[in-house]
């Protein structure tokens, strides 16, 4: 039996680079805190919005009721953003009840885009507070889980203009919403066994059967337009094993308020993943998701450029409340464990998609966009945590783009930290 040493205390250095703008950090990464088995980061950030120092802390089992307790605060440039969450999860599908709170609040500075420009930069403060508790039904099965959840929403958000910002455009509008809600989820297990499909040469666990939740809630408020709103959510999932060698996952959500004939933040979005095992150590995916908003929030515009699927062009290349994103790549998984630290994969990819519509900032670029281009994957063997939710994959791209203006530069080079392929 091969043993395997997993490094837990380690220096934390980031770097991403996508649709022309940089993140990096610095600092420590403690997967086993003083081997009890806590997370705590360290770091010091960096961006084009802001830089900051960061400070978080997870710990997956407190002992009390199987409950875990995250802790986040970063002082950052432009205000502070703080989040604690202590809840006892579904931590498997054989838990009987969950619960718990959460409570997160930042002051930072946001901004609007046209052709991947900064065109209005606002003030933007937050605070939300949750509560929720849920159990497993009584007819539930092995195999059938039904679950019920209620829970307490409080949230609200201000936005304020900046003394540097001259733009005569509108800022998006104060809201706040105290939302009762009740929730119904259903997961039919039929989870499998399986590798390279989001992973590199790992054992992923896959599952084939129906997921659905469904949430409906009131809201009070003091705007006039959202007060005495119904909230509304659905979300639904299924993969399919076509063949020995195709998988189809097909995912479907809509979300919105509707108060006295209004649908307020409202949006219906979809998305369709086939993979193809083409050759032995090859796949062919196929992606196609698209997003239709209604009245939607002024800050929650749809968008696309390079940091969200459209790797030819820069970042917030295009917003409105329509998208449609597709993209095709081949992928090829390499079996060999580099320096004993690392496995890589490759890719030949094309990405085509357009949003466009309603948006608070008049847009230059409406038309379909297209790019081409390749790229390394590197999925690390030796940083064996898995405290953010799954193994990491680094993504390392350059893309062209195919409908860009003059002044586009004709190459974009992304590198970014993904939990897939």
């Amino acid at each position: 039996m091969d043993v395997f040493e997993v490094w837990t205390l380690v220096p934390s250095l980031s770097y991403s680079h996508a649709g022309g703008k940089s993140t990096s950090g610095f600092g420590l990464h403690d997967s086993n805190f003083l081997g009890y088995g806590k997370t705590i980061n360290i770091l010091h950030t960096s961006s084009a919005e802001r830089s900051g120092e960061l400070f978080n802390y997870r710990d997956p089992n407190t002992g009390w009721h199987q409950t875990a307790l995250n802790l986040s605060y970063a002082d950052n440039s432009d205000g502070k953003h703080q989040y604690y969450e202590w809840v006892r999860p579904y931590f498997a599908l054989s838990t009987v009840n969950a619960g718990g709170i959460t409570y997160e609040q930042f002051d930072q500075e946001d901004s609007l885009y046209n052709a991947g420009e900064i065109v209005q930069t606002f003030g933007h403060s937050s605070e939300k507070q949750e509560f929720f508790y849920g159990a497993k039904m009584s007819l539930s099965d092995k195999r059938n889980i039904h679950r019920w959840n209620i829970g307490y929403t409080q949230e609200e958000d201000i936005f304020f203009p900046l003394d540097n910002d001259l733009s005569d455009n509108p800022l998006p509008h104060n809201r706040d919403f105290n939302t009762s809600w009740i929730e119904y989820a259903y997961i039919h297990d039929g989870y499998i066994e399986a590798s390279n499909i989001q992973q590199i040469n790992r054992i992923e666990d896959i599952n084939l059967g129906l997921q659905s939740r469904v949430r409906l809630g009131f809201a009070n408020s003091s705007y006039k337009e959202y007060d005495n709103s119904y909230q509304f959510s659905h979300n639904i999932s299924q993969r399919f094993v076509v063949s020995e060698a195709n998988l189809l996952l097909a995912e479907f959500h809509y979300e919105g308020f509707y108060n006295e004939g209004k649908i307020y933040n409202g949006i219906l979005e979809g998305t369709i993943n086939y993979h193809w095992q083409n050759f032995e150590s090859g796949q062919f995916y196929l992606s196609l998701e698209g997003a239709r908003g209604l009245r939607l929030f002024g800050d929650k515009a749809l968008s696309l450029g390079g940091d969200n699927g459209l790797r030819g062009y820069p970042a917030y290349y295009q917003t409105g409340d329509k998208r449609y994103l597709l993209t095709m790549e081949q992928r090829f998984y390499g079996e060999k464990e580099w320096f004993s630290l690392f496995h890589m994969g490759y890719a030949i990819f094309y990405d085509q998609g357009r949003a466009w519509g309603d948006s608070l900032v008049p847009q230059s670029e409406n038309g379909t966009l297209r790019d081409l281009g390749m790229g390394l994957r590197i999925s690390g063997t030796r940083n064996g945590s898995r405290d953010d939710g799954g193994h990491n994959v680094l993504h390392i791209d350059i893309a062209t783009p195919l409908d860009a203006g003059p002044d586009t530069s004709q190459v974009q080079w992304l590198v970014k930290v993904k939990h897939s392929f």
